[in-house]
């Protein structure tokens, strides 16, 4: 079951529990005899009820509203996760092949098909260092030396390359020594209130880090 599928859940049962006690107010016990105690008695409960959904009303309408945003946020970090793992996969089992970081881009476009490209902000194809990062502790920058950025191209309807000279013959894939290559990826996803709670765009990102699969040292051009 989604996040949204459960958001939606707990708003219908909400709303039945709402509709219950309305249903309850309705109903008003004995209050002796003569009808015209009973109409005010009545009178006295509808406007109860008006108040009490006066109330309620736009806090469940809010509950709905977050529930579809949320919901649209997580399926949209599910694609950019899913993406970045699909391109390392791939860049990881092309070791000294000259295309690794090409291919390992259009793989995140091809994995990624449920976002909005134009969306993209950054991706990178590089080199990781112990901790999973193209350098230090962060995404802050993209060394040329170790790391292919690139851009989305609408006319070309794919990913080209920006920047960045890590190529295939600088890669290690000894067995045992073999480098690590990662896939990050940079979105923003627009909420569709664009109301003030909620903003109106989320950044989210995510990066998978894979070590290069080992090649034979004998193999044409080496393993490094």
């Amino acid at each position: 079951m989604s996040v949204l599928d459960l958001g939606l859940g707990l708003a219908i049962s909400l709303a039945g529990l709402v509709g219950l006690a309305i249903g309850h107010r309705r109903q008003p016990g004995p209050v002796g005899a003569g009808g015209l105690r009973r109409r005010v008695a009545a009178s006295g409960d509808a406007g109860s009820v008006m108040v009490e959904a006066a109330f309620i009303t736009p806090i469940f309408i809010l509950i709905v509203i977050g529930v579809v945003e949320f919901g649209l946020g997580f399926k949209d970090q599910l694609a950019v996760t899913s993406s970045v793992r699909a391109g390392a996969r791939l860049a990881s089992a092309e070791p000294r092949i000259s295309t690794f970081a090409t291919d390992a881009a259009k793989q995140v476009a091809t994995e990624g098909s449920a976002l909005t490209m134009a969306n993209v902000q950054a991706l990178w194809i590089y080199k990781a260092n112990a901790a999973g990062y193209p350098t230090g502790s962060s995404f802050s920058t993209c060394p040329a030396a170790t790391c292919d950025s690139f851009t989305w191209s609408a006319g070309a309807g794919a990913f080209v390359q920006s920047g960045g000279t890590w190529t295939s013959t600088n890669q290690d894939a000894c067995q045992g020594e073999q480098d690590s290559v990662g896939v990050y990826l940079a979105y923003t996803h627009p909420t569709v209130t664009q109301l003030p709670m909620f903003g109106s765009s989320w950044a989210l990102s995510s990066h998978t880090v894979m070590r290069l699969e080992p090649i034979p040292t004998l193999q044409s051009g080496g393993c490094k």
